[in-house]
């Protein structure tokens, strides 16, 4: 009996480091925004810029034009933003001016800046 329950204890000890040693890619981007610090993305398309902001753990602000929306009602749009983005600290520029080219067709102007949550401060910047 106790020899099993040693045997359960170290099967299961293997199998908690085993599976907290994979990172977990979610597709979910509430579950990614979880590990950043901080995004800040703006957009200018057609004269007109666009906003996406997020401070963890729940500031959350888009703005487009003079409009502005603050809170839950804006967390929509920047969870949307962030999942397209795919934003880590792998990511080129170039692709992200690929990915908002498909929204945004007059695009002008991109700054992204990107704190991970080992505060870590990612800056991208492109201009046509």
């Amino acid at each position: 009996m106790i020899k099993m329950s040693k045997i359960l204890f170290v099967i299961s000890t293997l199998l908690f480091f085993i599976c907290s040693s994979f990172q977990v890619n979610a597709d979910v981007s509430g579950t990614r925004l979880m590990t950043i610090s901080s995004v800040r993305i703006t957009v200018v398309d057609s004269g007109i810029e666009y906003e996406w902001e997020y401070d963890n753990p729940s500031h959350y602000e888009y703005e487009e034009g003079n409009y502005v929306q603050k809170g839950e009602n804006a967390k929509q749009e920047v969870e949307e933003m962030v999942k397209l983005m795919e934003i880590d600290e792998h990511q080129t520029i170039e692709n992200m001016i690929s990915l908002l080219k498909k929204r945004y067709h007059q695009l002008e102007k991109v700054d992204i800046r990107y704190m991970d949550g080992k505060s870590h401060l990612y800056i991208w910047t492109w201009k046509a």
